[in-house]
């Protein structure tokens, strides 16, 4: 899947224009919000019940959120462009550009975050938020989930790769899934204010990790 995102984003994809070549082409940051809707009812359990079983975090809800659902899709593509500007191979699952009839939109964001250095989730405050929610706590079971991490979070034992993960969020924004992001992940959770303080938070997690890569534990991906 890496070479795969690599080789896509310089090509234009339906929803998303081309991007131009950057320094760091292999070092891929995955940047995921609630940009788009899917079918929260794929992630969950059969015996669940969305109306009344999921916690009250993360609803798309487009007449009480602050940002209308372009507005946030434009904090993702400045977020994603000025990284891209600081030599960061940054993306949205958009500009890959792989069918949905080919693999599901959950899916592929495990599969993009599975094969990225980074991966962020930017959570503006969208009125309830259950989709990116949802999202988050999909793919951090199914890329953190090890034997480590079965049982309370007070015995869980995050695996490495959990440092690769960071949450943007707006100071408004609470979620019981935020908090166990922190709690039962150990992922880091950082605050913004503006696209200008999004882009600064996002660009010093990722200075961070090729540091961690080059010179830590972090294994250097390829």
């Amino acid at each position: 899947m890496r070479q795969r995102i690599i080789d896509n984003l310089p090509h234009q994809a339906d929803n998303s224009a081309a991007l131009a070549p950057v320094r760091r082409e292999q070092f891929l940051v995955y940047l995921m919000g609630p940009y788009r809707t899917f079918d929260v009812d794929t992630l969950l359990p059969a015996d669940v019940n969305v109306e009344t079983d999921t916690p009250s975090f993360a609803t798309w809800d487009e007449t009480s959120g602050e940002y209308a659902e372009d507005e946030v899709l434009r904090l993702l593509q400045e977020t994603r462009d000025c990284l891209r500007e600081r030599g960061f191979n940054a993306f949205l699952a958009i500009d890959v550009g792989i069918p949905l009839e080919e693999i599901d939109a959950a899916t592929q964001s495990i599969a993009f975050a599975q094969a990225s250095n980074a991966t962020i989730f930017i959570a503006p405050q969208v009125g309830d938020n259950l989709g990116v929610g949802i999202e988050i706590g999909s793919v951090l079971e199914d890329l953190l989930s090890t034997a480590e991490m079965h049982g309370s979070a007070a015995d869980a034992t995050p695996p490495e790769d959990t440092r690769r993960v960071m949450v943007a969020t707006e100071p408004s924004v609470r979620s019981a899934m935020l908090g166990a992001v922190n709690t039962r992940w150990d992922a880091s959770v950082r605050n913004f204010t503006d696209v200008e303080d999004c882009c600064r938070l996002c660009a010093q997690f990722c200075t961070h990790i090729q540091n961690e890569e080059r010179y830590g534990s972090l294994s250097l991906l390829n």
